[in-house]
């Protein structure tokens, strides 16, 4: 289970550089309406908190009294198939 955190954190890190660099260079725009509007309002608070969620992440790796109940795994699941179709759509672009 753990390990799709660290999966999570790594697509999200990933993702943000991928995203800022597509959208200076206008090869992409944000999918996200929420991430869109931070975006344009700071695009290096975009990127900080890109990395904080992927901190946040981690750290509930280390977090012995966290419990992986249900939904959490599934819904884990279920966003990483999400986030690794976006690492895709964003390779399409790249090459």
């Amino acid at each position: 289970m753990k390990w799709i955190f660290a999966y999570l954190a790594f697509l999200n890190i990933l993702d943000g550089f991928i995203t800022y660099f597509g959208i200076q260079y206008g090869h992409i725009q944000e999918g996200n309406p929420l991430m869109e509007f931070v975006y344009y309002a700071n695009p290096v608070f975009f990127l900080l908190l890109k990395a904080a969620l992927s901190c946040f992440l981690v750290a509930l790796i280390f977090v012995q009294s966290f419990s992986f109940r249900r939904p959490i795994p599934e819904l884990s699941f279920v966003a990483s198939i999400l986030y690794t179709a976006v690492i895709v759509l964003h390779f399409n672009w790249i090459i």
